[in-house]
């Protein structure tokens, strides 16, 4: 009986093992800053992350943690929400201005940290703070814990697609 108890606890210390070795922390530099763009000979000055539209897109594999630090160097308060993403014991982490944090103050700066657990597929993240939505945005790709698969067919090719129907004033 000792050894089958004994057995036991080795496969399920195994087990446990191998999900937290194969989760990685994966870490993201936001600069969050005024641009000046152009489009059809009209220039705008809009607010990005690390000066492009929209901002770069994070990959990273369930179960692994992110450390997102959010360089503001625009003259607006921002916070970045994490759209979709289940914030387990990290509800701090999740954006929305004076609800779960005060905003990032121009000039200041503030990491997000909180483990991706149990989900699977594209969603995205964007400020949410006021009009800033609109031009502080990108994709947030998670793929399948190393070892298991999609749950569902293997993609060919992958390509975020994002689609941005609210800023007319950038066309």
């Amino acid at each position: 009986m000792a050894r089958l108890e004994f057995a036991i606890t080795c496969a399920l210390t195994l087990l446990a093992l191998s999900s937290v070795a194969s989760a990685a922390i994966v870490e993201h530099t936001f600069q969050v800053k005024n641009l000046t763009v152009s489009k059809l000979c009209h220039r705008q000055v809009i607010t990005a992350v690390n000066g492009s539209l929209p901002g770069p897109t994070i990959r990273v594999k369930e179960g692994d943690t992110l450390h997102v630090h959010v360089v503001n160097e625009s003259p607006y308060n921002v916070t970045i929400h994490w759209h979709g993403v289940f914030q387990l014991m990290s509800g701090w982490a999740d954006g929305p201005s004076y609800m779960t944090q005060c905003p990032i103050r121009p000039g200041s700066s503030y990491t997000y940290r909180f483990t991706i657990t149990k989900q699977e597929g594209t969603l995205w993240w964007h400020a949410h703070v006021s009009w800033l939505r609109a031009t502080v945005y990108g994709a947030l790709v998670i793929r399948p814990r190393s070892g298991h698969k999609y749950p569902f067919p293997k993609p060919h090719r992958e390509v975020p697609i994002l689609l941005d129907a609210r800023s007319p004033s950038l066309e």
